[in-house]
């Protein structure tokens, strides 16, 4: 059972019996998840109740009692010719980008320094990684997403791990992707729909100049195979201080090869989420093994629950690199 409350003037009102549709998404370069609804409503029947929802109300949305979203509602639309209203609504992770401000780390881990600016500003936490490694960095005019993903960027140089930001409860969890745990299997002929795939060398890098601070190339990394097939597409890497840069442009063109985008349609369920993995049974697209989810819809309409995932064999993390290194000092 579907379950909306909105809090407007310290009042809470149960408008679940009023929702027509609902789309619950978010995409692995967003720390904000989206709660999109829309409610019943026309000025002509006299026997529905009056919709109570205003700009900045809270809202809590659960399925069969586990919550699944806390946020507020930043956008509103009816029209007198319309039988509905429309809701588009932020978690907290929306103030994360939207507030910007300074800050000087020196040694400190990703985690302590998370902890400082969510205190900061009073961002309710919840579980933070510890990568037990330190960075340094100044930030000058920069998002708290920004800091606070590029603390764990930096640390994930040293790691080889992966992390991401997901709010949960209303607090703030800094988390490491993991293909390990419990992994729903999506299968052809149990809950899956429809898959497709499709393939692309549009943004492809296959060839990579390495210079230093004069613009002199002190090397290449490349793809020789990928060349002879598609023909030279260059990219110029600019070395800094202290940086394997050949390791980072091998990196680069691990990451810019044919790209594949993986798209599942599911019967809905609600530990399908950005940054965790699903294991993918489907003999016809030759689709099978460990995928990582990098973005995921999850709609409520006509008494039908669905999913739909963008998947990825490949797991994705958001490379902030904001804010600039710490001089040494002499």
């Amino acid at each position: 059972m579907l379950k909306l409350l909105v809090t407007h003037e310290n009042n809470l009102y149960d408008l679940s019996q009023m929702i027509a549709s609902v789309e619950w998404s978010g995409e692995y370069r967003q720390c904000t998840r989206i709660l999109e609804v829309d409610l019943v409503s026309t000025p002509d029947d006299a026997n529905l109740p009056k919709v109570t929802c205003e700009l900045g109300d809270a809202v809590t949305f659960s399925l069969d009692g586990k919550e699944l979203f806390q946020g507020y509602i930043f956008s509103r639309q009816k029209g007198t010719g319309d039988s509905a209203i429309s809701i588009r609504c932020y978690d907290r992770g929306y103030y994360l980008n939207r507030n910007k401000a300074s800050f000087k780390f020196t040694n400190e881990t990703p985690d302590a320094i998370a902890k400082k600016i969510c205190a900061e500003f009073e961002v309710p936490m919840g579980q933070l990684v510890q990568p037990g490694v330190t960075v340094s960095r100044i930030f000058s005019g920069c998002s708290l997403y920004e800091m606070i993903q590029t603390a764990y960027t930096l640390a994930a140089a040293k790691t080889k791990k992966q992390y991401f930001i997901r709010f949960s409860g209303g607090k703030l969890n800094v988390l490491e992707k993991s293909a390990d745990g419990n992994k729903l299997v999506i299968e052809g002929g149990a809950n899956l729909l429809q898959a497709s795939c499709s393939e692309s060398i549009e943004n492809m890098i296959n060839k990579i100049s390495i210079r230093d601070e004069n613009d002199k190339e002190t090397g290449q990394v490349s793809n020789d195979s990928y060349i002879r097939l598609y023909g030279l597409m260059q990219n110029y890497l600019s070395q800094n201080k202290d940086e394997n840069a050949k390791e980072k442009a091998e990196k680069l063109l691990a990451e810019n090869g044919v790209s594949q985008k993986v798209t599942l349609d599911c019967l809905g369920d609600v530990t399908s989420l950005t940054g965790d993995a699903v294991i993918v049974k489907e003999p016809y697209t030759g689709l099978s093994g460990l995928f990582y989810i990098e973005s995921d819809i999850h709609t409520w309409k006509d008494g039908v629950y669905k999913n739909q995932l963008v998947v990825n064999f490949q797991s994705m993390m958001d490379e902030v690199e904001a804010g600039s290194k710490p001089e040494n000092k002499k």
